[in-house]
């Protein structure tokens, strides 16, 4: 499971005790920019999409977080910097830095944003 090496790595080998649940490709076969793995999610948080934030990498898991309707920070890399991230919340070069309140007024000013629109 890739994201267990990428977390290990970044975390500690104890990295699964910060979290309630945990997707992947082998938990949800349809890849991205399905939303299986993050319908999933929501399923087993018993969370509404508009109370979570994706954070994302490339236009597929931008695409995959917008069809479960959830909104989406990306933090673009070398390779998917071309990539299309027209109507995510924020696209950011690294999350260093950014705090819950943050995302908590990117959320707050989409929701005002999407309330003006609508």
């Amino acid at each position: 499971m890739n994201v267990a090496a990428l977390l290990r790595k970044a975390i500690g080998s104890d990295w699964r005790l910060n979290f309630c649940v945990i997707g992947d490709a082998s938990t949800a076969p349809l890849k991205k920019p399905h939303p299986q793995v993050y319908l999933q999610m929501l399923q087993a948080m018993k969370l509404p999409a508009r109370a979570c934030v994706a954070f994302e990498d490339s236009g597929n898991g931008l695409r995959s977080a917008h069809g479960a309707g959830i909104e989406a920070v990306i933090t673009p890399t070398d390779f998917t910097a071309h990539h299309d991230f027209t109507g995510a919340l924020k696209v950011i070069p690294g999350l260093s830095g950014v705090q819950v309140r943050d995302l908590q007024s990117w959320m707050a000013s989409a929701a005002r944003q999407e309330g003006a629109t609508a």
